[in-house]
């Protein structure tokens, strides 16, 4: 059964239960949000969870996270943007030749970063759906289908990127099933559209349980219609712990997030590269290279644990109330996204 997603510190949910998922390429045959291509698959959520949406999402506090946000962020050592003609394994965190092309974010996907391998990169230089991505379809898990809408229609590819597009409630998510996996990391440059005080489209990049039993997942990037911050956070396995379905209030007490101190102030309609580290030992989050964030598994709440199940990754933008978008318009834009395996 689909759940859904929650951005921590924020009034406002974000669901990412699907009801159907259109895919392209060949998907693996498990009961997931992702569907295999022409397969029509009910996922409805068994975990509905109440939306609130009484004026603006605000940042505000809901639970203490048991990670360590970083102080005083430093820049870490970048892996290198490399040249599309020439991938580099070189980790001097320098921008590639000049004479080489150049993604439409001014940035190309890195190639090399300590301690992990590159698996698989995505530059959405195509006009439809890559191979391996599924696009979501129906009505988000534990939401109303008066507020919110996946339409595979609403995702395009033109000039190097995929576009989230936004009409009324109808909004874009997608889903790479090609290479779920254990630990490592993902980086996805991307850029959430302005929009007016009225409309309240949230953007989220997050990995997601390939078994569709939740939790956990962990939100790499998440906005709550705010374009002005970011929260990371992740909902760790509880087991029976929260019942069945899960409560928000316990889950919370057993997960970590930034977003009791409001996240993080970014300018989210600008381009930016987020991602995640995640290994064994805990996960952190990064914004163009710097440390915004660390949930170290050492401070996990017991008998509570951080995630050890393989992962799919998937980017979404979903209304979280009102009636949308009156004129379609473009919520968010993704250049390129990519993984990595870990190498413990």
């Amino acid at each position: 059964m689909m759940q859904q997603s929650r951005l921590w510190g924020s009034s406002a949910l974000l669901a990412i239960g699907v009801s159907l998922l259109v895919a392209c390429g060949n998907a693996p045959d498990v009961t997931s949000h992702t569907v295999p291509p022409d397969v029509t698959r009910s996922t409805a959520s068994s975990n509905p969870r109440v939306m609130l949406t009484t004026g603006q999402p605000a940042p505000t506090s809901h639970a203490v996270a048991k990670g360590t946000p970083s102080p005083s962020p430093s820049q870490r050592a970048t892996p290198k943007p490399a040249a599309k003609s020439s991938p580099s394994s070189s980790r001097s965190g320098q921008q590639g030749s000049s004479q080489a092309a150049i993604d439409p974010s001014g940035e190309n996907p890195p190639t090399a970063l300590s301690g992990f391998t590159l698996k698989y990169v995505q530059d959405f230089t195509g006009n439809s759906i890559p191979a391996n991505w599924g696009a979501y379809h129906g009505t988000p898990g534990g939401e109303s289908s008066d507020v919110a809408q996946w339409v595979p229609d609403m995702c395009t590819f033109s000039g190097g990127e995929a576009h989230f597009m936004a009409l009324g409630i109808d909004s874009c998510g997608l889903q790479y099933y090609g290479n779920p996996q254990v630990y490592g990391a993902w980086f996805a440059r991307l850029k959430g559209d302005s929009q007016p005080s009225n409309i309240f489209f949230s953007n989220i990049f997050l990995l997601f349980p390939t078994s569709n039993q939740w939790p956990p997942e962990i939100d790499i990037f998440e906005d709550g219609g705010d374009r002005s911050r970011t929260v990371s956070s992740m909902y760790n396995t509880v087991g029976s712990l929260c019942g069945s379905p899960a409560t928000e209030q316990c889950l919370q007490t057993y997960g970590q997030s930034n977003g009791q101190s409001g996240g993080v102030a970014n300018d989210d309609t600008q381009w930016h590269t987020y991602g995640v580290e995640w290994t064994p030992s805990g996960v952190t989050w990064f914004i163009d290279g710097r440390a915004i964030y660390t949930a170290p598994a050492s401070q996990v709440k017991s008998p509570a644990q951080q995630p050890a199940v393989p992962m799919y990754m998937d980017l979404q933008s979903q209304n979280l109330q009102g009636v949308g978008a009156p004129a379609q318009r473009e919520s968010m834009t993704v250049d390129w996204a990519e993984e990595y395996s870990w190498n413990g």
